[in-house]
């Protein structure tokens, strides 16, 4: 938990060890279906081959091996992580070990590898929160007023937050009409949504999208 004259920052993402994830043989046929369908409702949050929202992270290239002998590490977010639905939140990246320093900006440093594994991505579709990368950090604003504003978190100083909203809107929202701002993916869990079969799907068409 970190304060920030006044200011909540709530419970910080941090990364874990990709599970141990069992799942058959995927069909990317059948889950570019479920990705663009309304089931998965991705292009609502992502983008693919320049079809889709600019919210959550490109998933164009998510498929790619890692770059510069790295492992492990992925687009997001997201959502996303993650992969899909918002897939809003982020996958296997660098740990978000910190929001900010105290009243200082929130960088957006370059991604680092790509090529998320596919247990990597599972996570981050079953549990959007796991694994958040640095530059996929998404905030929900609770404002004084009683709403509730969501965002990808660009930077954050002494007097303004500013955020990319869902609507693909750049705002800086002053911090004096904020009650409180907690890190947290607004990808849903899609532990109840998709079967098993239909995890693996996705994941197989994930894992098919390579770098052009």
């Amino acid at each position: 938990m970190v304060l920030v004259a006044g200011l909540t920052i709530g419970p910080l993402l941090y990364a874990q060890t990709a599970p141990d994830i069992a799942l058959p043989p995927g069909d990317a046929v059948r889950g570019k279906a479920i990705f663009e369908g309304s089931k998965g409702n991705c292009l609502s949050c992502h983008r693919v081959g320049g079809i889709g929202s600019l919210y959550g992270p490109d998933l164009s290239a998510i498929g790619s091996p890692p770059r510069g002998g790295g492992g492990g590490g992925g687009r997001g977010g997201g959502g996303g992580g993650a992969a899909a639905g918002n897939a809003r939140g982020g996958a296997g990246a660098a740990p978000a070990t910190g929001a900010t320093a105290r009243g200082g900006p929130v960088g957006n440093p370059a991604a680092g590898p790509s090529g998320p594994s596919p247990e990597q991505l599972a996570q981050s579709i079953l549990d959007p929160n796991a694994v958040v990368s640095v530059q996929n950090r998404y905030v929900r604003l609770t404002m004084k007023d009683g709403r509730t504003v969501w965002g990808k978190l660009l930077n954050l100083d002494t007097f303004e937050v500013q955020i990319f909203e869902s609507t693909e809107k750049l705002t800086n929202v002053s911090r004096k009409d904020v009650r409180d701002m907690t890190l947290t993916s607004p990808m849903p869990s899609y532990r109840d949504t998709l079967t098993t079969q239909e995890l693996a799907d996705v994941i197989g068409y994930l894992m098919s999208l390579k770098a052009q």
